[in-house]
């Protein structure tokens, strides 16, 4: 059910802009979903899909853009991505830590007319 809310929250900040922009119809809204979010690009995109209807926002086309997530490494702080069962850093072989990469989910950009 947060995908819900996730969703009219993008509606309403996508309404908002396009207020403040003084444009009447979003086109595309293009949200980056984390993989380790807990979110679902797909369910957030149906919830808006519905929640958008008679708004300057219908019809518009959402983007869902996949962050893999990745560790940091405390020694020399490299950001990478894990391999399977392997959690060392690949420049200087100490265990990388999580990272707040793929842990976000947010609009990337909005498209108006």
């Amino acid at each position: 059910m947060h995908d819900y809310h996730k969703a009219a929250d993008f509606l309403k900040e996508a309404s908002e802009k396009a207020e403040k922009s003084g444009k009447n119809k979003v086109t595309k809204i293009n949200i980056a979903v984390g993989e380790d979010s807990g979110y679902s690009g797909e369910s957030i995109q149906m919830y808006f899909e519905d929640l958008s209807k008679g708004t300057v926002c219908e019809g518009a086309e959402m983007e869902i853009h996949p962050i893999k997530s990745k560790l940091r490494c405390p020694k020399c702080n490299e950001l990478f991505e894990r391999k399977r069962f392997d959690f060392a850093c690949p420049k200087c072989g100490t265990q990388g830590e999580p990272s707040e990469t793929g842990r976000e989910v947010k609009i990337e950009s909005i498209e108006m007319k």
